[in-house]
């Protein structure tokens, strides 16, 4: 019996991000073992007049001879469980895993308007027989300057400063040719969930509008998610930002990072509004290595303002009490003291010393409730005073209350929400 050729395609041109692919590819290599596939890595320019990119079209020559061509990018995970897709698309159909609506993306042209599906190329992942080789063939009625002057990245891709016109001429040639050969077209999710598999099997990783540093702490949280490190022998230490990181809450990893980092250098912390743990994780981490003292103070009952704008999905309504889930992501930590009472109740409490070095505050966000914090916890900072959303629209009282309090002058922005206000000592240093 007559075996498909197949062969898995990647792009990699002038050694693109070893730290990223020392996880990825042994992952796409196996899964060409698994399916009976080549597994072949472009390395070498053949249309140096296009953005590095188009070199992806090379596969409409080097797949002439298969029955089966399979393009995934190098920053992509794919899991091992994943099925063989030769096996579940029909041989007269190209698939991507997702599309993009092309009349956002490209400027339309004489093959999108007789096509009218709109459809966008994402082929970060592409499928596609020997019937279907089309789907790669470089273009004849198009010079690279016409091809990227008919290319528009979208909002959220400019502001990356990640993505520009070049980068997406690939997108943009393959959706041309779906729509200038008329291939029939099926999303790779679509085509597992047919197969079974809830919302498409969950057997990609992919994210395009992360820098390499950050890509990299990405999938290698996808791989621990997977339960893969064991099988791929790989030993990735979680940090403590790591682990905060799959608390729920809204900080995001660099607000966590400057915490953990500026905590380190502090012996006791007083953490104003702690929600499930997320900030008390990095806190207690890092005060002091560990030892110094961190007072999480919270009523620990779901409500104030904050609560009306937070995902519903969250799992708590107003009135609740989630003190037992905040206990078992941090209650462990031997330097950590909970204090279940408000702001105000916990300043007259003999239990926090009456000078600490550092206090983070993001409890409720209501201007004249972050004013009373900085006025009750300000004066017990010995070295650092800062908080949380300051820059976030549905809480306007928090810049105004800590510009007001401290003056715009001495308030140094942290990243993203956070606010940091300096003792004079730490400012000279």
């Amino acid at each position: 019996m007559r075996t498909d050729k197949k062969t898995v395609f990647t792009l990699n041109l002038n050694g693109y991000a070893p730290e990223i692919t020392e996880l990825t590819y042994p992952l796409i290599e196996a899964y060409a073992h698994k399916i009976g596939a080549d597994f072949h890595i472009i390395r070498e320019r053949k249309f140096p007049e296009w953005p590095i990119t188009f070199e992806k079209l090379q596969i409409h020559e080097l797949g002439q001879d298969n029955d089966w061509n399979i393009y995934i990018d190098s920053d992509t995970l794919i899991h091992p469980d994943t099925p063989d897709m030769t096996q579940l698309l029909p041989r007269d159909t190209v698939s991507h895993f997702g599309k993009d609506f092309s009349l956002v993306r490209w400027r339309t042209d004489r093959y999108f308007q007789r096509d009218g599906r709109n459809i966008g190329s994402g082929n970060w992942l592409a499928v596609a027989s020997n019937l279907c080789i089309d789907l790669w063939k470089p273009p004849t009625d198009l010079t690279p300057k016409e091809a990227i002057g008919n290319i528009f990245p979208t909002v959220p891709e400019r502001l990356t400063g990640l993505i520009n016109p070049e980068h997406l001429v690939d997108d943009y040639i393959l959706s041309r040719n779906i729509a200038k050969y008329g291939l029939k077209f099926k999303l790779m999710k679509e085509v597992f969930e047919e197969a079974g598999f809830k919302d498409g099997g969950g057997f990609f990783y992919h994210h395009y509008l992360f820098a390499t540093a950050q890509k990299v702490i990405e999938l290698k949280k996808v791989l621990r998610t997977w339960n893969l490190m064991q099988i791929m022998g790989y030993d990735f230490p979680e940090t403590p930002v790591d682990k905060a990181e799959r608390i729920k809450g809204w900080m995001t990893r660099k607000e966590l990072e400057w915490l953990y980092e500026k905590s380190k250098t502090m012996k006791s912390v007083v953490g104003i509004g702690n929600f499930l743990g997320r900030s008390t994780y990095v806190l207690a981490s890092g005060c002091n290595g560990g030892e110094g003292k961190v007072y999480a103070v919270d009523p620990f009952v779901f409500g104030g303002d904050w609560s009306k704008f937070c995902n519903p999905n969250i799992g708590y309504k107003a009135g609740d009490d989630f003190m037992g889930d905040f206990l078992r992501n941090v209650g462990h930590f031997p330097n950590l003291v909970v204090v279940k009472k408000t702001s105000l109740e916990a300043a007259a409490m003999d239990v926090i010393p009456a000078e600490v070095d550092m206090v983070f505050i993001d409890g409720d966000h209501d201007y004249k409730a972050v004013m009373c914090d900085l006025a009750t916890w300000a004066p017990r900072a010995k070295k650092l005073i800062c908080g949380h959303d300051f820059n976030d629209p549905m809480y306007p009282g928090v810049k105004q209350a800590v510009y007001e309090y401290f003056g715009a002058e001495f308030v140094t922005p942290g990243p993203d929400g956070l606010w940091a206000a300096y003792s004079d000592d730490e400012r000279k240093e």
